[in-house]
């Protein structure tokens, strides 16, 4: 069996109705993300910019190389405005 990528991850969280309390807010969207292993405090600013609390996120926040909790809320709140 493959692992899963990032971006599968991030479908299979929305698809289970992991992403909880998305809010959209003057700067970008908020959200708390039930995770495999934990609850994540993630933020997508509208710079394009991240923040997570997991433990990728918390490594890669300053890059565009998201985690699988902010592309989840990514495609969230695509889904929510679409």
């Amino acid at each position: 069996m493959s692992k899963e990528t990032r971006e599968q991850k991030a479908q299979r969280l929305v698809d289970s109705g992991r992403i909880r309390a998305l809010n959209f807010q003057a700067h970008g969207v908020y959200a708390v993300v039930h995770g495999d292993h934990d609850r994540y405090l993630t933020i997508i600013v509208d710079s394009g910019s991240y923040f997570c609390t997991c433990r990728y996120g918390q490594m890669h926040s300053h890059t565009t190389d998201r985690c699988s909790h902010a592309l989840a809320v990514a495609l969230a709140a695509e889904k929510e405005t679409a």
